[in-house]
């Protein structure tokens, strides 16, 4: 551990109010670390960025950890594998596609043990497919079981884009710490050098006199011009904006609520901007981020659960990152690893507003409703039809529905369809073919018994394809098993005609 000072300023005198850290994350199904721990509220600010602000604008202490600053670093480099996935695809993994990574479990994790072992499995089942991955280990001398963790969450959040999850049951600082050792430092170095491997060449040279600074002052050197300028150099003063280097940890900023615009400070020298100043608005004429820019998300692996026929699917979402920011007795503030385990079965809402913002659909139109599910209506109350960008599937206008038990909504290009089968007051979904002669009453080409059901959740079925993956792996059953099929004739209740 080196500590040293920085600024001569006067510490702060007083603690910042705190909460529990399980207050901030009341929601979750576990939660890795102490529930206990003590952390500032959070104000939408990324934690390791709201540290830093606080202890420069509060006179504090700053306690640094090889952690922290490693695991906001590979959770850019995991923003950014998804972001160019199908360019760097070659070079990381073997397969076309998502392929589904799936742990058969007898029951949900009913604790942060449980969910850290799943956690496990699924990174060593990356890690054993995919090239890179050993490089989002938190492996240092600091790191704990969270940290650990929380860095494998992170590189199965950046390997979505070819790997899906599945569970089945069966203002001035007076001080600064750097924790670790050397070699820990070192280590963080020289895994900046391999960021160019997935085409991140200038945030390298952006990181690596960074990576160099930490070397030297664990080593006992530390530059005191370098540390001044960590968050808004006293040369660039003014304007609510950042222009120290803590600001390049950070390879995209949000645009929109879009995390997808390159990070202007990337552009400039270490040392840059300097002899600049606010103008009469308060704003800087040189490249610089604002803290509301920084993506504060944490990093998420979706795992969506099939339960069997009766019990349909969920799914829970793996988050880590860097959860808050802590404060010991001497008020130094500390962001903080962590990770957790929460609720994400997918509302409809959400994945529709998904739909119209990635694929090409066409406007609504006034249909009469007959015999339709809630989630269907609301489905052509926004949309007249859509189609995946890459021709993998298509919904179908509502107007050439038949009034039929039988109903295709989505073609999928292998000549599959997703239809919803009406009995009575249930409604269910089905992948199948469609039999030739089915006309406006259509009927399932090919035995029940290979007919498998999806579920009852449009929603689940629309979030599945929208990433990629084979609806199939929602069945929770086959057709046989919900009694009569939607093969041959239909009950005499049944209108033939067209809506």
């Amino acid at each position: 551990m080196t500590s040293f000072r920085v600024d001569d300023v006067t510490p702060a005198r007083d603690p910042l109010p705190t909460v529990r850290l399980a207050e901030v994350y009341d929601d979750v199904l576990a939660l890795g670390g102490d529930p206990d721990t003590p952390v500032i509220e959070p104000v939408g600010v990324h934690p390791l960025l709201d540290a830093v602000a606080r202890a420069f604008a509060g006179h504090r202490p700053l306690v640094l950890s090889p952690d922290a600053v490693w695991l906001t670093i590979v959770q850019g480099l995991a923003q950014h594998i998804r972001l160019h996935a199908e360019e760097l695809r070659p070079g990381l993994v073997d397969h076309a596609g998502r392929e589904a990574l799936v742990r058969e479990v007898f029951a949900m994790p009913k604790d942060a043990d449980g969910w850290r072992q799943l956690i496990d499995d699924f990174g060593k089942e990356v890690a054993a497919r995919a090239e890179g991955a050993d490089l989002f280990e938190c492996d240092f001398t600091t790191s704990t079981a969270v940290e650990r963790t929380a860095g494998r969450v992170v590189m199965l959040d950046g390997y979505s884009p070819y790997f899906s999850y599945w569970m089945r049951f069966v203002c001035g600082i007076p001080r600064i710490t750097l924790t670790g050792t050397a070699a820990d430092w070192r280590k963080i170095r020289s895994r900046v050098d391999r960021l160019p491997e997935f085409g991140l060449a200038k945030w390298a040279r952006s990181l690596a006199p960074i990576a160099d600074e930490f070397v030297r002052a664990v080593s006992g050197e530390p530059n005191l011009w370098f540390w001044q300028r960590i968050y808004n150099p006293a040369d660039a003063y003014g304007g609510e904006v950042i222009t120290g280097w803590v600001a390049r940890f950070y390879p995209y900023l949000r645009n929109e609520g879009v995390a997808n615009v390159p990070n202007p400070l990337l552009e400039l020298p270490i040392g840059e901007p300097r002899n600049v100043v606010a103008d009469e608005r308060g704003r800087l004429e040189c490249p610089s981020i604002r803290t509301d820019q920084v993506p504060a998300t944490l990093a998420q692996a979706v795992v969506r659960i099939t339960k069997g026929l009766t019990r349909g699917h969920s799914a829970v979402a793996l988050q880590a990152g860097l959860v808050g920011v802590t404060q010991d007795r001497n008020w130094q503030l500390k962001p903080i690893v962590g990770w957790h385990v929460t609720e994400a079965t997918p509302q409809l809402g959400p994945v529709l507003d998904r739909l119209v913002r990635e694929h090409e659909t066409t406007p609504a139109v006034q249909v009469v409703h007959f015999a339709a599910s809630a989630e269907l209506v609301e489905l052509y109350e926004r949309i007249g039809s859509a189609a995946a960008s890459d021709g993998s599937w298509r919904i179908r206008p509502a107007e050439r529905w038949s009034m039929s038990e039988l109903r295709a909504v989505v073609e999928l290009a292998d000549g599959r369809v997703i239809a919803m089968l009406t009995r009575g007051q249930e409604f269910h979904w089905i992948l199948c073919r469609l039999a030739p002669d089915g006309g406006r009453m259509p009927r399932t080409a090919g035995p029940d018994s290979e007919v498998p059901v999806l579920g009852t959740s449009l929603a689940m079925i629309l979030d599945v394809i929208l990433d990629g993956d084979d609806p199939a792996r929602l069945e929770v059953g086959r057709l046989d098993e919900l009694g009569t099929g939607a093969g041959g004739e239909l009950g005499d209740d049944w209108l033939d005609g067209e809506l």
